[in-house]
């Protein structure tokens, strides 16, 4: 079931927004156009962003102000402090599902743990109750813990929810629609780790993927502290912005070639063509997961790096 524009609408109708700019995940791009038309028979003009839209962190203000909106609906998120120049109204965009089919019939999966620690993202914090009552009624211990808004909401680069209960839990259960969320965690757990996919109907270990990624990450390690030209990938979405010049002196000090590489959307096509032997990522951690077997050089995460800084 859909979510209902009704609260969103409302807070708009409360701060007098008149020309609305619109933000929204890519799992939301099929729905845009419908939402458009109901915020117009609400009153508002809409302009609809079709940029990528990566979280909280990617507030397109500065360009909704410049098209004269006087309000950012952005859709699919919570706030999380990146102050904004314009308006932004964020609405969570709640789905009403239930999980617990799907845990019944892949539940031969979570037979061997007792103490499974439920995660989702901000659309299913509704569906983990219903997880819950299932699972305990099937004889598990049920932990989860609020980290940010919601009871066991996790974002692509907030995991608090589920390592703050990780010493406590056998298994961990994400709840969502692909496989983000449950990378996301699964690369900073040792736990064993099951994404509990709505869209798909399944249950899957992810423990494979895991150890993909990590050999990836071993290897790009590795060609970076032999790398002797290295760019540092900087983005100037305003909740992504970090000063890469200490790094960089720390890079040079160590015999390297260092070039600050800076864009909105970091993206391998912006490095083609460019005499680089590897790539630390100073902007959203999720680049160096996601999208490692999109690079045809090494990049990195910063964090991933360790004493190579």
């Amino acid at each position: 079931m859909s979510a209902s524009i009704v609260p969103a609408v409302e807070k708009l109708k409360r701060f007098n927004a008149k020309r609305v700019f619109v933000q929204y995940p890519e799992g939301l791009k099929l729905r845009v156009q419908g939402i458009a038309k109901e915020l117009e028979a609400a009153g508002f003009e809409v302009i609809v962003s079709v940029e990528p839209c990566y979280g909280a962190c990617d507030l397109r203000d500065a360009e909704a102000k410049r098209l004269g909106c006087d309000a950012l609906l952005h859709i699919g998120h919570e706030d999380f402090g990146v102050k904004s120049e314009l308006l932004v109204v964020f609405w969570e965009y709640f789905i009403d599902t239930d999980p617990a089919p799907i845990i019944e019939k892949e539940f031969a999966k979570l037979k061997p743990y007792g103490r499974i620690g439920i995660v989702t993202s901000i659309q299913f914090v509704h569906a983990v109750e219903k997880a819950r009552k299932f699972l305990e009624k099937n004889g598990k211990k049920v932990l989860t813990h609020k980290a940010l808004q919601y009871e066991g909401q996790i974002l692509g680069c907030n995991l608090d929810a589920a390592l703050k209960i990780e010493n406590d839990v056998d298994a961990f259960l994400c709840i969502s629609a692909g496989k983000f969320y449950g990378l996301g965690l699964v690369m900073k757990t040792d736990k064993p780790m099951f994404c509990l996919d709505l869209e798909k109907g399944t249950l899957s270990d992810m423990d494979e993927l895991k150890k993909r990624i990590q050999k990836t990450i071993a290897w790009n390690r590795a060609a970076l502290d032999d790398a002797k030209r290295v760019a540092l990938l900087v983005s100037w979405k305003r909740g992504q912005a970090k000063s890469p010049f200490e790094l960089k002196k720390k890079l040079e000090a160590k015999g390297k070639e260092v070039i600050i590489l800076a864009m909105d959307e970091i993206t391998p096509e912006k490095l083609t063509g460019l005499k680089i032997d590897a790539a630390l990522n100073l902007a959203c951690p999720r680049i160096g997961i996601d999208d490692l077997g999109r690079y045809r050089m090494p990049v990195l995460n910063l964090e991933d790096a360790g004493t190579l800084i």
